[in-house]
């Protein structure tokens, strides 16, 4: 909903504040309840298997990037997104059951 606001008026110093705190809300929720900034991602679903129905570009990126390997800090900072919007795309996936920890 903020960012909502913020496409229509990118100007709006109470909603630039607001997001921040929203943001900041749920990456402390993320990294307490979910996973941590050193947990490695592990895809679940064998490619061929993958629904990847309601993924959208951007999730298909984050998962490509996903290799057993690299912990979730690693993938941040090479995705191009922010670390809210990259974190709420893994937290979809582990939702959906494409990747675990």
């Amino acid at each position: 909903m903020i960012q909502k606001i913020l496409k229509e008026e990118p100007n709006n110093t109470e909603a630039q504040g607001l997001l921040l705190l929203a943001e900041g809300d749920f990456l402390r929720q993320v990294y307490t309840s979910d996973f941590s900034r050193q947990a490695v991602p592990k895809i679940l679903v064998a490619p061929e298997k993958m629904d990847l129905e309601g993924i959208g570009a951007q999730e298909g990126f984050v998962l490509s990037r996903i290799n057993g390997e690299w912990d979730i800090e690693s993938i941040l900072s090479i995705c191009p997104f922010r670390e809210a919007d990259c974190l709420r795309m893994i937290k979809t996936l582990l939702d959906k059951g494409l990747i675990g920890f």
